[in-house]
């Protein structure tokens, strides 16, 4: 089975909506946690390289979670996923 792999403009695309949903947010780089996920979107669009990411972000009780993939045929995929509570229950 063939791997077909994203080209640079290919990322680039893939990036866009996140970058501009970030915006919509309000999630700029003013925080350290949107930095840290900035030079990993940069790596990803220079080196075509698979990232997993999770990013713990306590200003709002989140991770950014997800993977920024290579290949075409997987889907690049962030999300702001809530910090799991721990149950009261003993």
């Amino acid at each position: 089975m063939t791997k077909i792999y994203r080209t640079k403009h290919n990322r680039q695309m893939e990036i866009r909506p996140i970058i501009e949903k970030l915006n919509e947010l309000q999630l700029t780089t003013f925080y350290d946690e949107i930095k840290q996920l900035y030079k990993l979107m940069q790596e990803y669009i220079k080196t075509g390289n698979r990232i997993i990411i999770k990013i713990p972000f306590p200003a709002i009780k989140k991770n950014i979670v997800g993977i920024l993939a290579s290949n075409v045929k997987e889907p690049v995929v962030l999300k702001l996923q809530s910090y799991t509570t721990r149950s009261n229950h003993r």
